[in-house]
């Protein structure tokens, strides 16, 4: 059955995309015809021929490159057999300047008229789509810095008040240019009123496009369980039954093995409720509930099933603390009087502190004061004096899931709202730790670290609990050179089963082998769940409602490829995001095995591409053809065979070289993802 539905997929993928190409050439088509131009050729691919037929004065083809089509008139920016232009009153060169500009921009029209139509018909679909809820904020990015929590509710965006859904937010953060100030409509749970945040997006180290930092929230439908490095004897997760109808497991009670369940509403309510009670088993009940209820269904199965808690797993060493990075605006740390550059040294008196635990620690503390001294450097002195700020933690919960925690990111500590840099060398080393055993001692430098390719139990249902690589092959994250921070690397170990990895130290040519250690009053929130992320269904639109939506869309669309390729050519977003017909491919795929709304939306959006890109004032493009007719008008005369050629030919280098570059991404993307 996967098989078969394999190959409609791809069969779906195929005649998709070629009706995109078909309908653009069927406007040349259609207004070259009307126009009375001999049209010689319709192709659909370019090369060798493998299916055609004549009919009439046209030969019709299906061609061996799927890359494109085109349609051959007479006279088309060629020269007859003899030499001169053609006299043929049916040649296209011999219409008039408007003729063909109508014949050169109808495929254009069509495709966006395609994309309208694909639009509007998924308007009028039931469709899901992400809230535009804020799950984790990347510590120091600029969310971070004025402020948005998890949980906050993204209501508006600038001056629009629209329905606002995450792909909105995403949208419009990427297409920011340079220095431009978004203002977020933001409503906070158990606040009244309605929060504003202007943030600036940034461009910032290996990231390819503007961000400002969020990511976006979770639900309570479970569709995943990976028993973390430091659970001890994990359950077998109660899944339903396969059905022909889809099924969601939901959450929807907690509370630790022997105390009153909590009904929940929320995946916050969740977390809060998750580390609070960190060191207990946790029952949690499940309802299976069918995705889309029917009338007059049963009521939902619901099951239970109690996650042991899970442990830290560690080395055995303390690292080191570098100076804060980020300070939250409105945080317990702001009002508190810490200073970005200030470096902590002791924690209620203790100067032996480990600063990986500080986060877990100050979430102990919330609303009760603890005392910190700071060293802090000030404008104009060179040594620095030592400060006492005392500071009421609030009740933030930590995470130290490698899923929301990002590749280079300082480590936060949430309850007071501040972040910093972990210094990858070791201060202290604890007798008889996997550390000790080593041979690790203070003073050396961690430059490396590398994970195994990694087997662990599915996170997909469909896979039927079978264990599934979560790393194929293995990898390694470098602190040298500031492509991975040390919290990130902590947070993989975590996540992963509990195993060997390897530690560069001191820049050894051979990394050493350590095995990290269950660390018995140490444990994290997390369980190992897989949570889907936030989704609404949104109702299906009137013909009407959908139709004005759909055009919506279209324009949008369009104004949103305008903005990405100005910020590709200024910079702001990179040509690592180019993607040539592998991608395109493998997202058309997607898109067709997610259903037909979403299979259409994804030819709208590429039919839309597609009209755009081809009406760039490049030659051979339609776009380049139209200048040079614009050129012919304002003229009053043809240009020069001599400036066609020449335009020609440099577009088509242009052109060609856009291509192989998209193309080289593809395959680049490929090779990372599975060799490097």
């Amino acid at each position: 059955m996967d098989t078969l539905s394999s190959i409609w997929n791809i069969l779906k993928v195929a005649l998709g995309l070629g009706f995109v190409v078909f309908i653009h050439e069927l406007g040349h088509f259609l207004l070259a015809k009307w126009n009375g131009v001999k049209v010689e050729k319709f192709s659909i691919g370019f090369g060798k021929t493998i299916f055609g037929f004549q009919r009439g004065e046209t030969e019709y083809v299906l061609a061996a490159i799927p890359l494109g089509g085109f349609v051959k008139m007479l006279g088309e920016g060629t020269e007859e057999e003899g030499g001169g232009k053609s006299t043929d009153p049916r040649s296209f060169s011999n219409k008039s300047v408007g003729a063909r500009m109508a014949i050169i921009s109808a495929g254009v029209i069509m495709n966006l008229i395609l994309g309208l139509g694909c639009f509007a018909y998924a308007f009028g679909q039931e469709r899901e789509e992400l809230l535009a809820r804020v799950g984790e904020v990347i510590a120091g990015s600029p969310a971070y810095e004025v402020g948005l929590r998890p949980g906050d509710n993204i209501v508006g965006i600038d001056d629009s008040s629209a329905d606002i859904g995450f792909q909105d937010l995403n949208r419009v953060v990427n297409l920011s240019s340079q220095g431009q100030v978004i203002v977020f409509h933001v409503q906070r749970p158990e606040v009244e009123k309605t929060l504003d945040f202007a943030i600036q997006p940034k461009r910032e180290g290996a990231s390819d496009r503007p961000m400002i930092g969020v990511m976006p929230g979770l639900s309570l439908h479970v569709v995943g369980y990976q028993p973390p490095a430091g659970t001890v004897d994990p359950p077998t997760f109660p899944w339903a039954a396969k059905s022909a109808d889809p099924i969601l497991e939901t959450i929807v009670a907690a509370g630790p093995v022997g105390e009153p369940s909590v009904a929940l509403s929320d995946y916050e309510a969740f977390r809060i409720l998750s580390a609070r009670n960190r060191e207990k088993p946790m029952e949690i009940t499940i309802e299976h509930q069918p995705a889309k209820p029917k009338e007059g269904a049963s009521t939902p199965e619901r099951v239970s099933v109690v996650l042991p808690p899970n442990h830290i797993v560690d080395f055995g060493f303390r690292l080191g603390v570098e100076p804060i990075r980020s300070i939250q605006k409105d945080s317990p740390a702001q009002a508190a009087g810490f200073r970005v550059g200030d470096r902590i040294v002791k924690v209620d008196g203790r100067d032996d502190f480990d600063p990986m635990r500080l986060a877990t620690e100050c979430f102990d503390h919330a609303g009760s004061p603890m005392t910190f001294e700071v060293q802090r450097t000030e404008s104009g002195e060179a040594t620095p004096k030592t400060v006492t700020l005392t500071v009421t933690p609030a009740a933030a919960p930590p995470t130290l899931n490698y899923g929301k925690i990002v590749q280079t990111e300082d480590f936060e500590v949430s309850s007071l709202g501040l972040c910093f840099p972990i210094r990858t060398t070791i201060e202290a080393v604890r007798p008889d730790s996997p550390a000790a055993k080593a041979g690790l001692k203070p003073g050396d430098v961690i430059n490396a670290i590398t994970v195994p390719k990694t087997k662990g139990r599915s996170h997909d249902l469909k896979a039927g609990g079978q264990d599934v690589w979560l790393s194929s092959r293995e990898q390694t994250y470098r602190f040298d050179d500031n492509t991975a921070a040390w919290p990130f690397a902590f947070s993989l170990v975590q996540s992963f089963p509990l195993q060997d990895v390897g530690l560069t130290i001191n820049k050894a040519e051979k990394p050493v082998s350590i095995k990290p250690e269950i660390v018995p009053d140490w444990f994290d929130s997390d369980r190992g769940l897989e949570l889907w992320p936030a989704t609404r269904m949104m109702p299906p639109l009137a013909p009407l409602a959908a139709l004005r939506e759909g055009l919506n869309e279209t324009i949008e669309k369009v104004s949103e490829m305008y903005a990405m390729i100005r910020s590709l050519f200024s910079g702001r977003v990179s040509p690592k995001n180019l993607g040539g017909p592998i991608l395109i491919a493998q997202v058309a795929y997607s898109a067709a095995d997610s259903g037909l709304g979403a299979f259409l939306s994804f030819l709208g959006f590429i039919s839309i591409n597609l009209a755009v890109l081809n009406f760039l004032p490049i030659p051979p493009l339609d776009g380049g053809q139209m200048v040079f007719l614009l050129a012919e008008k304002v003229r009053g005369r043809p240009l020069p065979d001599s400036a066609l050629i020449a335009g020609t030919y440099v577009g088509l280098l242009l052109v060609l070289c856009l291509m192989v570059f998209a193309t080289y991404q593809d395959v680049f993307r490929l090779l990372t993802r599975y060799f490097f």
